[in-house]
């Protein structure tokens, strides 16, 4: 039996963000490292560096959502600070390619409907689940809830600007495979 891909829903992540929480804790390393590996010549500068890359590290959510910096914009800001301050190419590129890797690795969680099953993808998990678990399913006002048989209840909000799906179509699909498949 083939695997068709029949809806996908983006989910709406309400939880903190895990790029903000990775950028945050990668600019307090660097601001550990320019105040570690500073030169005693440059210590007034180091000690500059280390609090300019604290306060960003504090306040990143507020920099890259109210002021629309772009991330790598902050970290190639970001790594020029700690290159001046440490005089280390190491440290900055290391900055630079970690920041930079973080776009690839994470991804906002999505549930695909198939007509196998339903498979949640998550950052580092991706259960998969087979209609005979569900006893129903139902997507109204960008709301999707899953109820299993075994009385586990998921809701997720979606994210309205990626869901183009007809609530009541996608409501039959699912009554129609979990009536065909649940038995």
């Amino acid at each position: 039996m083939v695997i068709v891909n029949m809806y996908s829903f983006l989910i709406k992540d309400n939880g903190p963000d895990l790029d903000i929480i990775i950028t945050r804790s990668m600019l307090a390393l660097a601001a550990l490292a320019a105040i570690v590996y500073r030169s005693d010549g440059y210590y007034y500068l180091s000690l500059v560096a280390s609090c300019v890359l604290f306060f960003l590290a504090i306040f990143i959510k507020m920099v890259l959502v109210k002021l629309r910096i772009n991330k790598l914009i902050l970290l190639s800001i970001s790594a020029f600070i700690l290159f001046v301050s440490t005089h280390s190419v190491a440290f900055a590129v290391i900055l630079l390619v970690y920041g930079y890797l973080i776009k690839f690795l994470v991804r906002k969680p999505v549930i695909e409907f198939t007509n196998k099953g339903i498979r949640i993808k998550k950052l580092l998990t991706s259960p998969s689940y087979q209609w005979n678990e569900f006893s129903n399913i139902v997507f109204k006002d960008n709301l999707l809830t899953l109820d299993f048989k075994s009385n586990r209840l998921l809701q997720v909000s979606v994210d309205d600007c990626n869901s183009t799906v007809d609530e009541l179509i996608f409501n039959e699909f699912c009554k129609e495979y979990i009536k065909n498949f649940g038995i």
